[in-house]
């Protein structure tokens, strides 16, 4: 039997794109604000004013989230193009998978290797979002990893 890939970090770029529509949605926001801010009303006046503070906030907190996952997904992509990775290949044991509350992190081992993981909502590499019960114990994988991120999954 051969492995197939079941997880790619490289494969995930269009998280980025969730990221990406939000600094439009928060520019939306603002040219609301812009309107109100000319109204003659004080009150509607202000609110534009308020738009337009959340607005300036909610942009640069947008931007920094998506800095911080095309950061993550370059540094995954490029790992794997220029195979800067570490290969595990065994059966999956010990998993503990994650409850069903979430909050917490799931792990397995591969021999005397351990992986640990969280729910990484909008990660570029693999976490308990991407395990659509492909991990469990007994499974045979091959993992590509480095450091701590998990960049790719075959399993048989």
């Amino acid at each position: 039997m051969n492995y197939h890939v079941v997880f790619d970090a490289s494969r995930n770029s269009s998280e980025l794109a969730i990221f990406a529509l939000a600094p439009v949605g928060v520019l939306l926001a603002a040219l609301i604000g812009w309107a109100l801010k000319g109204s003659s009303d004080p009150k509607e006046a202000l609110k534009g004013k308020m738009f337009l503070l959340f607005s300036a906030v909610g942009f640069v907190f947008s931007l920094v989230l998506l800095f911080g996952h095309y950061s993550e997904y370059y540094r995954a992509k490029k790992a794997l193009r220029t195979r800067d990775y570490q290969v595990i290949e065994g059966t999956v044991e010990n998993f503990v998978p994650m409850p069903p509350g979430g909050h917490s992190t799931e792990s397995f081992d591969i021999d005397k290797t351990s992986f640990r993981y969280g729910s990484g909502r909008g990660s570029i590499v693999f976490n308990s979002e991407w395990n659509h019960g492909y991990i469990h114990n007994g499974v045979q994988v091959r993992i590509a990893y480095k450091d701590e991120d998990i960049l790719r999954i075959e399993v048989m």
